[in-house]
């Protein structure tokens, strides 16, 4: 293996990885998906560019409601990361996004920035899905309670 090539690095920190599965997309992208625990699936996808490793997540819709609260909650988040911020999409959908300069493409910084991406996205998923989407949620509730459901353990 050639450590100075960044998608061999990235290949082979995968390979290393048994219990994560991985789909090469083209010659310098891969998609995963990380298992948390609040937010039980969260989508990765790494793209080297010409100068950078970047990994996106796509973490919520745009909120229906509250969204200045949400952002504020996503910001002051953001101040506790390493490599990744939320960020929005031209849509409004809040993403994860992390950049590492290709010089800084090893295993250990792979484990540490895709590791910052599960531990952002669990601790702030239910926060933040509770806010933006209160109302949503209180109709589900009832709506569960009317037929004997079991509540969503979102609240």
């Amino acid at each position: 293996m050639n450590v100075d090539d960044p998608a061999e690095v990235i290949d082979a920190w995968f390979a290393a990885q048994p219990d994560l599965e991985v789909e090469r997309v083209g010659d310098r992208g891969w998609f995963t998906m990380l298992a948390g625990e609040q937010k039980r699936t969260i989508p990765v996808f790494l793209r080297l560019g010409a100068h950078e490793l970047v990994l996106e997540s796509f973490f919520m819709a745009a909120p229906d409601e509250h969204a200045d609260e949400v952002y504020a909650l996503l910001l002051r988040r953001n101040t506790r990361t390493y490599t990744c911020r939320f960020a929005l999409d031209d849509s409004g959908d809040v993403m994860l996004m992390g950049v590492l300069p290709l010089a800084a493409v090893t295993a250990d910084e792979l484990d540490r920035t895709l590791g910052q991406v599960l531990v952002a996205a669990d601790e702030t998923y239910a926060p933040a899905l509770r806010t933006g989407f209160a109302t949503y949620i209180d109709r589900e509730q009832a709506w569960r309670a009317s037929v004997g459901a079991p509540r969503n353990p979102i609240t």
